[in-house]
């Protein structure tokens, strides 16, 4: 009865190998941004969910792909949370969906060679404001005094 049984087995193994070391090794390698995928894929899920109760376009995997000009396949794929997105696919996948995917810090740029330049050039800047209205304010006080000496000038006469 046993032999029947391991034969039934075997019969139904294959003998072809599976490939599953490899699959396991590249996702080990490869962690970092499918961790970022899944995520993304969640939210996009979440978000294709709470527009179908709100009727908001668009509801489902079809309307998104779309939208986005894209096959139903490619959406497919992507929802499954495997695929290495490109930063203009996000943005336009935010864009359809009025969602925030991924979060970019802003860069401090108080320790870079462009805040100095751009400090150097906003100081020469208002260095130069300064001096043109400092000219400006002289040249103005001259012609006042100008027409005051005038004005006195023709009050003695008259």
């Amino acid at each position: 009865m046993e032999n029947k049984n391991t034969k039934k087995f075997l019969d139904l193994v294959s003998n072809k190998e599976s490939g599953w070391l490899e699959k396991a090794k590249w996702r080990q390698e490869n962690e970092d941004w499918l961790d970022i995928s899944f995520s993304i894929a969640v939210k996009i899920l979440s978000a294709l969910k709470s527009n179908k109760k709100a009727d908001i376009f668009p509801r489902n995997q079809k309307e998104l792909s779309e939208a986005m000009e894209c096959s139903a396949q490619y959406i497919n794929k992507l929802l499954k949370g495997k695929e290495n997105l490109q930063i203009e696919t996000i943005c336009k996948i935010q864009r359809i969906l009025k969602i925030n995917l991924i979060e970019v810090p802003k860069v401090e740029i108080k320790n870079t060679i462009f805040y100095e330049v751009f400090n150097t050039l906003t100081n020469k800047i208002e260095l130069s404001h300064w001096s043109t209205q400092n000219s400006l304010s002289y040249q103005n006080n001259e012609f006042e005094k100008a027409n005051i000496n005038q004005e006195h000038s023709q009050l003695q006469v008259a």
